[in-house]
């Protein structure tokens, strides 16, 4: 047998992947698998969120007090037509709906936890009359009655305790009532789920659904007053408000709800409270 020397290859022991690629693609792996456990976990959380009693929920929603503001003829009007409401729907025996009026400028209305829902004066003074009023009211309740701010909420605690284990931080600012709102976002299908009960009820009380969509429209006139119509959807949690209006518009159609009608208008009176609260909040700045 006849050795033979062979001189060993340079370089064999090392690879020749560089490793800034190597480190790139295991960071980028682990990444992958988190971001998937994350969602996972926060659908499943929904899920069963859905489940937990609504007396569990407003016990809950009993530890994030909310600032109660009394004005007599703002009050009695959105009661009457919040009643209307609730009737139409035909909530959950044992599920109440709290409305609250806020009189700070801010062009928005929100449902959270324990059936509160808010409505702010800025939003308000620019509905054009009571059907869209109506539609607004139906429309987080709606959110209510469907049980999504617990889904979201617990969906989103899930999500910020699993990402502050992972990134080693123990408060996300989850808990308080800053924190608490934060997490109130409804997905897409929430808001189209929310838009189609709402146009019910508002056919179940003026036998038609006409004035429902003005809603979008202010939404909508405000959003471009603003320079924020920039028609990116999919950086949004809420449909476009065009699509929101041709969508129910197309429910409509579809489940042959009358368009034809004459839209209530919103008294003056309410008008003038909500000016006056204005007044008031002036007096007590100074």
């Amino acid at each position: 047998m006849k050795f033979e020397y062979r001189e060993i290859p340079e370089g064999i022991n090392v690879t020749k992947v560089h490793p800034l690629r190597e480190l790139a693609v295991l960071l980028g792996g682990a990444v992958l698998i988190i971001v998937a456990v994350v969602y996972v976990l926060g659908l499943s959380a929904g899920f069963l969120a859905s489940y937990i009693p609504f007396e569990m929920e407003l016990k809950l929603a009993s530890s994030f007090p909310v600032e109660e503001e009394s004005n007599g003829e703002i009050d009695a009007y959105l009661a009457r037509v919040n009643s209307q409401v609730i009737e139409a729907m035909a909530l959950p025996e044992g599920m109440d709906i709290t409305l609250r009026y806020s009189s700070a400028d801010t062009v928005n209305a929100f449902a959270t936890l324990g059936g509160n829902v808010m409505v702010f004066r800025g939003l308000l003074e620019k509905l054009p009359n009571e059907n869209a009023l109506a539609m607004l009211l139906a429309h987080e309740i709606a959110h209510v009655k469907h049980r999504d701010p617990i889904v979201s909420v617990t969906r989103g605690m899930t999500i910020s305790a699993v990402l502050s284990f992972v990134l080693g931080q123990s408060d996300l600012g989850v808990l308080g009532d800053t924190g608490l709102y934060t997490l109130l976002h409804f997905n897409r299908d929430m808001e189209r789920a929310a838009d189609h009960e709402a146009l019910e009820t508002v056919y179940k009380i003026y036998g038609h659904t006409q004035g429902a969509d003005e809603l979008f429209r202010v939404l909508q006139a405000y959003r471009e007053e603003l320079g924020k119509d920039d028609g990116f959807e999919f950086l949004q949690s809420h449909p476009l408000d065009w699509k929101r209006i041709n969508a129910i518009d197309s429910y409509a159609d579809d489940n042959h709800l009358k368009n034809e009608g004459e839209p209530i208008p919103i008294p003056q009176s309410f008008f003038n409270a909500m000016k006056a609260t204005i007044q008031s909040s002036d007096k007590k700045g100074k």
